[in-house]
């Protein structure tokens, strides 16, 4: 997939946000209504009221009419650079519980870099195919790796291994047909051994042959899950965050 990671990314946020590529790739901030289109990556929830995304330094705002005003009045003069500063958050978080909602989630997300490098095997490994990966459910040792969710179903799973002991797993989601989400877990007897990016490194790899771009996502406080991704040949792109009900 010759440097088109990119405008794949590009082409999923227009989706997500309701608008044109030409609009993701502008430097203005983009604001529509909310609702969910067809191929969108699955966001929140149902009762999600309001979503955002920041990219190439701007905002990408899908609101509730309830808010809708407030978000272009709130947020048209300024960019996307430091609305993780606290009282931003603060303040869209105070805004939301106004109508029994709040903030619940944010995240970085990242892309495979365009100067990838081969993966140095030096881990037995063993792999998991859709239908195999069955075999983990109640497995709590990997619950950051798989989901067993219908909405979002695990793809594809790779363990690192020592003889029959599973060191680490990294497995993905469908998020949608183009873009795959990667999810790692490291057990206690793979622990500081460099598992979490290696399995990580080997999924991006085999993901990316398979026609798909894979994506990895963190929050700001989770130093060591950044450290995965940049070691396993991720680069940081993107930023989002999203609203829930209270109850």
């Amino acid at each position: 997939m010759e440097n088109s990671y990119i405008e794949v990314l590009e082409k999923q946020l227009a989706i997500d946000y309701d608008c044109t590529v030409e609009e993701v790739h502008s430097n203005e901030n983009i604001f529509r209504i909310l609702k969910k289109n067809q191929g969108a990556r699955p966001i929140g929830n149902e009762n999600t009221m309001l979503k955002i995304a920041v990219y190439r330094e701007k905002l990408l705002i899908m609101a509730d009419t309830k808010i809708m005003d407030w978000c272009k009045e709130y947020f048209g003069n300024q960019g996307g650079t430091w609305i993780s500063e606290p009282y931003q958050l603060i303040n869209i978080h105070n805004k939301l519980q106004e109508y029994g909602h709040k903030l619940a989630d944010t995240h970085h997300h990242y892309i495979p870099a365009q100067n990838n490098e081969p993966v140095n095997r030096s881990f037995d490994i063993k792999w998991y195919e859709k239908e195999e990966i069955e075999v983990f459910r109640g497995d709590n040792r990997f619950w950051e790796a798989l989901l067993f969710d219908e909405d979002t179903p695990d793809m594809l799973a790779v363990c690192a291994m020592d003889g029959d002991t599973i060191l680490g797993m990294a497995s993905v989601t469908r998020d949608t047909e183009t873009m795959w989400q990667i999810g790692v877990n490291v057990t206690e007897e793979g622990k500081g051994k460099g598992i979490g990016a290696y399995v990580t490194a080997l999924l991006k790899e085999e993901v990316l042959k398979r026609g798909i771009v894979p994506t990895y996502a963190t929050v700001e406080s989770h130093i060591k899950s950044q450290k995965v991704a940049i070691q396993a040949g991720f680069e940081p792109v993107f930023y989002e965050m999203f609203s829930e009900s209270n109850e």
